[in-house]
């Protein structure tokens, strides 16, 4: 649990045209993204993670209820209410930043709006 808890992170980097995003789970690559950021038609954002509801509360107890919640912060690489997405012209979609932080939030949004020069659609 400890490595999944440490090991587990998104990391994109921006060079010479291209972004590259990769999801590390346990500190194993599980999944890259690489698009042209000529090629970025929309930034899409999105703020309000799933959250744990009533129904979670009533079927798995007050425990898993707040548990949730934990282990969205501790990963914010799968939870966090904040998410970049980009949408090529070719209609792929990915994510390539997703936390807690709104100051991350909006450097990275503009970061990729002046790289990009793509529009910005809410999710």
């Amino acid at each position: 649990m400890p490595l999944m808890l440490c090991g587990t992170f998104r990391i994109s980097r921006i060079s010479d045209g291209w972004l590259r995003s990769r999801l590390f789970m346990g500190f194993v690559p599980v999944q890259t993204h690489k698009c042209k950021l000529a090629a970025v038609v929309y930034i899409g954002t999105k703020y309000g993670g799933d959250e744990p509801g009533v129904g979670t509360f009533v079927l798995f107890g007050p425990v898993q209820y707040f548990f949730g919640y934990i282990f969205d912060f501790l990963i914010p690489a799968m939870g966090g209410p904040y998410e970049l997405w980009l949408e090529t012209a070719k209609g792929r979609e990915f994510i390539v930043w997703q936390g807690f932080n709104q100051e991350y939030f909006e450097k990275n949004l503009e970061l990729l709006r002046n790289q990009t020069g793509a529009e910005i659609k809410t999710k």
